[in-house]
Formats: C-alpha cells, structure tokens, sequence
C-alpha cells in the first residue's frame, strides 16, 4: 500500500520539479535547458512527463514535445540532446496590436 501512495505522488513530483530524465539513465543520456518567452509555460514531452518553464530535461534520443501556456499558440517542437539550451518564443494567440474599427448602429 505504501508503493501505491508513493506511485501516485510521481506525477505531481515531476510537474513541479525544474528536472526529468526520459529515456534511459545511461551515459546517453544529456541534459537539456528548454526556456520559453515568456517562462512559464508547461512542456509535455512524449506524454512522458511535464514541468514548467524554464526547466532541465535528460534526453538519450530525440523527442516530440508540446508546449503550452494560457493565451499563447501552442508550440509542437523537437528536443534533441545535442543542445545544451533553448529558448523558444511563444506567439499570443491573438493579436493585440490591431483593433478593429466598426461603425455602431444608431440608438435612435
């Protein structure tokens, strides 16, 4: 029962860390600084794990990942474990720069 309590907690541990290993644990293995700007947004790897930006990933191969924040267009990207740092702009999902301009109706 105390293997199931501390399996349950894995998820939450590893969305509040600022590091995961993927893959396997062998000298392959190398870490990974993804940053987003803004920071703060959540980078799911494979459907293997999840943290929030800026963060640290170990990676023995290359992996899709998907990141994702409140208001900024969702971002599809590759990892891959021959760089050490990356640093990816988020685009707000809509413009806010524009306005656009139309005539009211009378209230007569």
């Amino acid at each position: 029962m105390r293997i199931l309590a501390v399996l349950a907690l894995v998820p939450a541990l590893l969305a509040t860390s600022g590091c995961m290993t993927l893959g396997g644990i062998g000298d392959g293995a190398r870490q990974v600084t993804v940053n987003t700007e803004p920071a703060g947004a959540l980078l799911a790897i494979d459907g293997a794990g999840e943290c929030e930006t800026p963060c640290k990933v170990k990676l023995d191969g290359p992996r899709r990942a998907r990141l994702a924040k409140a208001g900024f267009v969702t971002r599809i990207i590759t990892l891959t474990p021959d760089r050490r740092s990356l640093t990816v702009p988020m685009e707000l999902a809509a413009a806010t720069d524009d306005v656009d301009a139309v005539a009211l109706p009378s209230l007569d």
